[in-house]
């Protein structure tokens, strides 16, 4: 499908950012939308999905659930309940120029684990890279991004190169 399928589903009259939420509320659009996300990685082995939060959780789990695979939440700081060495960190700066932390379990990835890395909007790269990076420290191996949509710049240039980054609309700046 293309974009604008999606597009007529996304609010527009918000702050900062559009709104993906109304396209989870239409069921066909929804399953549209994972079957989409999945296409460009149906010839990858892969084991894992990681899904940042939040709306990568939706849609991560969602993925997750329909391939019978192995989810796992790439949470915000603070968030994990686990006490001293069993939750690792890192920090980055987002699209709100904030410094944030993402976190997860330190045995939620497996070496050698294949993991698709799912987002629903990328637009500085910051997030998905602090994923990976917590992925990759884990011994896990990304075999590709995907997201709605995509920001193709300088700062996410790595993303498309190295990490096999597919989005339903990729917008060059």
């Amino acid at each position: 499908m293309k974009y604008e399928y999606y597009d007529k589903y996304v609010n527009k009259k918000t702050k900062l950012r559009y709104d993906v939420t109304p396209i989870f509320q239409n069921p066909n659009v929804f399953s549209n939308l994972i079957t989409d996300l999945i296409k460009p990685f149906e010839d990858k082995k892969f084991n894992v999905i990681a899904g940042l939060d939040a709306l990568g959780f939706i849609i991560g789990g969602a993925i997750a659930h329909k391939l019978k695979v192995s989810f796992v939440p790439v949470r915000k700081g603070g968030k994990l309940p686990g006490i001293k060495g069993t939750v690792i960190r890192t920090t980055f700066i987002d699209y709100t120029k904030k410094k944030k932390t993402f976190e997860m379990n330190n045995d939620a990835i497996k070496k050698r684990d294949r993991v698709l890395v799912v987002d629903e909007w990328i637009e500085t790269g910051s997030q998905i890279k602090s994923a990976i990076k917590l992925i990759e420290k884990q011994g896990g191996i990304v075999i590709g991004v995907t997201a709605l949509y995509a920001e193709k710049t300088s700062k996410t240039r790595i993303l498309f190169e190295k990490y096999n980054c597919k989005a339903i609309n990729i917008a060059e700046k």
